[in-house]
């Protein structure tokens, strides 16, 4: 009886009693058949939730992924338009280099290359993303050095071009007198007092008194005085080892120290000094040497391209 489970059964309304028995192997055979059940559906269960939400992040990740990858070929786009914009500028920044008497720079030089270990989208085992990926940072860092050679060679351009401005405006290219006449050369003549062979240090144009005189390049006026046969006399340093002098004039309209403008109206045509009439006597010195000041005068509707 050891190996039996007996279960008495009460009937309700006086249906009296009864028995049966189990035998303990079958219950226990049943008890381990439910726990081994319940077992196996709690594990089922947290399997099929483990499996649901590692479905719901793999969804996530899928979609943050394909934003992901539509954002980096938006980005490669813009990359080869920035690319194709670099390549247009170093054509435009040859063009300026030659303007300003430079050589052109070499593709080469332009590409700006370093070395370093191999590239990684060039290894067999890379990824897509990280062929895409590397290729993105390498492009963006060749532009970053493209665009720090171009700040130095702009740089060197407009140096020079500003040196080359600034030596235009200093160097004298223009009538002093607007009308008249040139009626004495530079280099041998005869002087009109002495009747001897001299030489003549500038240029005569006969004008009437009053005739404005015009600076011929930018400068500051160094003399601004009677200075013996020349009369009233005018002295214009411009830099860049240029002078003007301005001579006989019947008045001064600056004083030394005014700085001028080419153009700009510093006297007036007289006979001051040792002068047989009205006219303007005018000097093109450049570095204490006299020079034929009609070698600097640029005719008008003249153009150098």
């Amino acid at each position: 009886m050891d190996r039996y489970l007996k279960f008495i059964y009460i009937q309700s309304d006086n249906g009296g009693v009864k028995n049966f028995q189990i035998h303990r192997a079958l219950v226990l055979g049943v008890v381990c058949l439910v726990v081994a059940f319940l077992a196996a559906s709690i594990t089922l269960a947290v399997k099929y939730s483990g499996h649901m939400k590692d479905a719901r992040l793999l969804a996530e990740l899928q979609h943050e992924n394909s934003a992901l990858t539509s954002r980096v070929e938006a980005f490669q786009q813009e990359v080869d338009e920035l690319n194709r914009r670099m390549e247009a500028n170093f054509e435009l920044q040859n063009r300026a280099r030659l303007l300003a008497g430079l050589d052109p720079i070499d593709r080469d030089v332009w590409q700006v290359g370093v070395g370093g270990p191999e590239p990684s989208y060039h290894r067999a085992d890379a990824s897509a993303s990280e062929r895409i990926l590397t290729s993105l940072e390498e492009n963006l860092e060749r532009m970053v050095r493209q665009s720090e050679l171009q700040l130095e060679n702009y740089d060197e351009i407009v140096t020079i071009l500003d040196k080359e401005k600034k030596l235009r405006d200093c160097t004298p290219s223009i009538r002093p007198v607007t009308g008249g006449y040139l009626s004495s050369r530079f280099g041998r003549r005869m002087d009109p007092f002495t009747g001897r062979i001299a030489h003549h240090t500038g240029v005569d144009y006969r004008a009437r008194t009053g005739t404005p005189v015009m600076s011929t390049a930018d400068g500051v006026v160094t003399m601004a005085k009677k200075n013996g046969s020349f009369g009233l006399m005018i002295e214009v340093n411009h830099g860049f080892g240029f002078k003007t002098r301005y001579a006989h004039l019947s008045k001064m309209l600056v004083k030394r120290g005014t700085r001028v403008k080419r153009g700009e109206i510093i006297g007036l045509v007289g006979s001051t000094g040792r002068s047989t009439g009205s006219h303007l006597h005018y000097e093109v010195v450049f570095r204490k040497a006299h020079r034929n000041p009609l070698s600097y005068i640029i005719p008008e509707g003249t153009y150098f391209d």
